[in-house]
């Protein structure tokens, strides 16, 4: 499916692309003034404005899925400790926490740092990056619940912390959800930092001028 999606967007990049290169040729040759050059750079900017808002657009039709996907996955991923530890390790303190997630965020890190960043692999590394941090906002919500149910969490050897009371075990559900939280949103910002300067540019040329306050602001 990444295939034919990367596929679909490329050509229709590379026309695009075509166009704005042929719009330049008409522009150097208009030597003569045959041809409104103003109109053809207003018409280049156009297209170089599609080109933008049609990738955009394609790759939001994959990555909200995926995301959706991750954030489902990461509701669930906690509770794996019962099939596979057994519900007498449920709240098995590798499972509800960060540790894992941490984990996970260094690979995505080294892999954006050392990858030879074609376009496929880039695209691949958005759709990895929007899994990973839905994924991390998944795992924080449940941790998030898991505050204020009367269950403690399970440590090696010797199960839990203090035993009697559940203050510190919401203080260990709380310290890593928020901590999955913070995952979550550094791993968008390392897949998505392109597309978050695109969208404030469209919003600076489309509303240039205008009281940004009235426009969002519905009170």
């Amino acid at each position: 499916m990444l295939s034919r999606k990367t596929l679909a967007q490329r050509i229709a990049r590379e026309n695009t692309e075509k166009s704005i290169q042929t719009i330049d040729l008409m522009i150097e040759e208009n030597r003569e003034g045959l041809l409104n050059t103003d109109l053809l750079r207003r018409a280049q900017e156009e297209a170089r404005r599609a080109l933008n808002s049609a990738t955009m657009a394609a790759e939001i039709g994959l990555l909200a899925p995926v995301g959706f996907f991750g954030l489902s996955e990461g509701l669930h991923a906690p509770d794996l400790d019962i099939s596979l530890l057994g519900i007498g390790n449920h709240r098995y303190f590798l499972f509800h926490s960060a540790i894992a997630l941490v984990i996970l965020r260094y690979f995505y890190r080294r892999w954006q740092q050392e990858s030879c960043q074609g376009m496929l692999e880039r695209f691949g590394q958005k759709v990895a990056g929007v899994a990973l941090g839905s994924f991390a906002f998944g795992v924080g919500v449940h941790l998030a619940l898991d505050v204020v149910q009367p269950k403690s969490v399970v440590f090696p050897f010797f199960g839990s912390p203090v035993n009697g009371t559940l203050i510190d075990d919401r203080i260990w559900f709380l310290g890593n959800s928020l901590w999955a939280f913070k995952i979550g949103r550094d791993v968008f910002a390392l897949c998505i930092a392109d597309e978050m300067e695109s969208a404030r540019v469209w919003v600076r040329e489309r509303f240039e001028g205008r009281d940004m306050d009235v426009i969002f602001n519905r009170d």
